[in-house]
């Protein structure tokens, strides 16, 4: 925005993060450290990565808090953890690769989600772009069509290998008002009631 252009346009998101990054996500409760991708979709609405499985998790951008990187990011305290970043030898670089990404429904009830890039400094540009992202002004004060789209997308995002929407994808996006989404895909021809295995809304 401007004082030519007063219109507040959309975030924009930059095309490193679309196009995604290498990351180890680390969990100090399991203990577990998982190579995955890392993205930020084109419209910027969500931050997700995928695991080697081809497993997704999705973070609504809205929900981002805060993202740290470096000595402010979170450090692992199990010591298997350590062991695998090697974090106890005197020239580990550990701190160059850090990002946490902190989300919540507000500034108490957080989540930590902890990553480590394969590069050094890769993780100081991620935390900056997608805490802009979050912290744009429409981020959260977004229109009806924008949610609409939001649901739509993530939707897209999560096709099966043949390239179709699971049915179960729809309940699991509206989990508390079954009843209105078999309306709804009844509506529109579509099949609805307790999906079969594998069932798309294709079949």
């Amino acid at each position: 925005m401007s004082l030519r252009n007063p219109v507040l346009q959309p975030p924009g998101v930059k095309a490193y993060l679309s196009q995604g990054e290498r990351f180890i996500r680390w969990d100090d409760e399991t203990t577990i450290a998982s190579p995955v991708i890392l993205r930020v979709d084109p419209k910027g609405y969500y931050l997700y990565w995928t695991y080697q499985s081809k497993e997704m998790e999705f973070l609504d951008i809205t929900s981002i808090r805060d993202t740290r990187f470096g000595k402010f990011a979170k450090m692992p305290k199990s010591q298997k953890l350590r062991d695998v970043f090697n974090m106890d030898f005197p020239d580990n670089n550990f701190l160059l690769k850090t990002l946490t990404v902190v989300s919540g429904p507000d500034m108490v009830d957080l989540t930590f989600h902890n990553f480590v890039s394969y590069k050094e400094n890769v993780g100081k540009d991620w935390a900056e772009d997608v805490l802009a992202l979050a912290k744009h002004p429409l981020t959260a004060n977004a229109s009806r069509s924008t949610f609409l789209d939001k649901s739509l997308v993530k939707l897209k995002m999560q096709l099966n290998p043949e390239g179709k929407i699971p049915v179960k994808n729809f309940f699991q996006m509206f989990p508390a008002d079954r009843k209105r989404v078999e309306a709804a895909l009844s509506a529109c021809h579509l099949p609805k009631g307790k999906p079969r295995q594998g069932q798309t809304l294709h079949d």
